[in-house]
């Protein structure tokens, strides 16, 4: 009975541990990259940028249709707005004289306007405006696209983030898998070591030196441990899924790319950029804000037509329509704006500077990207290369411990040496993939 309930407990906490796992989504490196361009809360914003210049580029674009008002009146005054008076004083005076009677001037005088009713429309239409409605579109044309540039340099920052924690995630594991193979060794080593002292070979410090690797090893394993937790955390915020759902594909391929495969020429590269065409906008718009100073100093000629319904001085509701033409002349801004457009001539001036100060910075960019592909293809040839030599180094040895030949000291040594040689590897590898896709986004090939 005893055996039966110990039985199904094991089978109960199989199929618990099974569940978990298999809860857990495993995701590969395009699947992260695509969750975080849907869940970064920068991607949110971005797009909300471009939502807002969109309803911007709907306004302006509303300018070019006439402009169509409708108002409604009604006043009721304490005194008539408007008084006639139908005789002057100097004839009632003769009236009264002649007559014998008593009137005023109040008596002949006729009150215009108390209260009144008055709706009705307006509508106008800008026949010219000094370039202002059209310069003002193409600003507002030129703002949808620098979001939708600006979207695109977000998206390549989210894809650097999102990959450079997926691969240090996988160097951590890799370092993991180190881990094992040399925890295996070192237990080879320790057995070795136990037999010899067994047999008085050598003395307990073998053993004990062994033992002490073991723990070094163990103490490494749970900075790695708690350090890809720590990653899978921060990839799991970054792609906006909670970390407990997730884990990565672990199976990389370290088929490492020749860097001149990836080449491309950095002129070439960089008329690529997001950034560049950025900074060409830039310079489009305060040429846009300087053609719109100058409209300020311009006329404004419009046509127009009201429709008004309205009972005022009769009983009667009377319908009045009117078309009119009008102008607008800004005097004082032949001297007031000229001020604003010769500053924004200076700003035009700024914008072609910065262009080209920072069109040169892209550049070293892109080179120093380059360069920092080769140099780490080069670390991950030669740590391979280490790879090889620190498993001969071991192995040799290894056959010399046992024979007597070399202490456990050198032997310690050699293990070491063939672990670091490992995490050489490892970390070459990972850098080296980071610097290929910052080369390849910094070179306008997005992912």
């Amino acid at each position: 009975m005893k055996n039966k309930s110990l039985v199904a407990l094991t089978l109960l906490l199989f199929n618990s541990l099974l569940s978990t796992v298999c809860a857990q989504r495993i995701m590969t490196l395009e699947a992260c990259v695509e969750a975080a361009r849907r869940g970064n809360v920068a991607a949110k914003d971005v797009q909300n940028d471009i939502l807002m210049a969109k309803e911007q580029q709907k306004l302006a674009r509303s300018k070019y249709f006439p402009s169509l008002t409708a108002s409604v009146l009604h006043f009721q005054s304490s005194d008539y707005l408007a008084k006639y008076n139908v005789l002057d004083q100097e004839s009632i005076d003769y009236m009264n004289n002649s007559l014998g009677s008593a009137y005023t001037i109040e008596d002949y005088t006729i009150g215009i306007l108390k209260k009144g009713t008055t709706a009705g429309v307006t509508l106008v239409e800008p026949i010219y405006t000094g370039g202002r409605i059209t310069n003002y579109n193409k600003l507002a044309d030129l703002q949808v696209n620098a979001r939708k540039l600006q979207r695109d340099v977000a998206d390549d920052q989210i894809v650097m983030q999102t990959e450079f924690l997926y691969y240090k995630i996988l160097e951590l594991h890799e370092t993991e898998k180190m881990l094992d193979a040399m925890d295996r060794e070192l237990e080879n080593i320790h057995q070795d070591a136990v037999n010899a002292w067994e047999n008085g070979i050598v003395n307990k410090n073998d053993v004990l030196s062994v033992e002490l690797a073991l723990d070094q090893l163990s103490a490494f394993r749970i900075k790695a441990t708690n350090g890809r937790k720590l990653l899978r955390r921060a990839l799991a915020q970054n792609i906006g899924m909670p970390d407990e759902d997730i884990d990565i594909d672990t199976t990389l391929s370290k088929e490492l790319i020749a860097p001149e495969q990836l080449a491309v020429s950095a002129q070439t590269a960089l008329e690529n950029r997001s950034e560049t065409q950025l900074l060409d906008l830039l310079v489009e718009k305060s040429v846009l804000e300087r053609k719109i100073s100058a409209a300020n100093m311009r006329p404004i000629l419009a046509v127009g037509a009201s429709a008004s319904y309205s009972k005022l001085t009769t009983y009667d509701w009377n319908k009045r329509i009117m078309g009119f033409v009008g102008m607008q002349v800004p005097l004082s801004a032949f001297w007031s704006e000229r001020h604003e457009y010769n500053r924004k001539k200076i700003e035009v001036q700024k914008a072609n500077d910065f262009r080209r100060d920072k069109r040169e910075l892209i550049t070293l960019q892109i080179q120093d990207a380059y360069d920092n592909l080769v140099s780490t293809y080069l670390q991950a040839q030669v740590a391979q290369k280490s790879i090889a030599r620190a498993e001969e180094n071991m192995r040799i040895n290894r056959e010399h411990y046992r024979e007597g030949l070399v202490t456990m000291t050198v032997l310690l040594d050699a293990q070491r040496q063939q672990q670091q040689a490992l995490g050489q590897y490892n970390t070459a590898v990972s850098e080296y993939l980071q610097a290929k896709t910052k080369y390849l986004i910094l070179t306008g090939r997005r992912q």
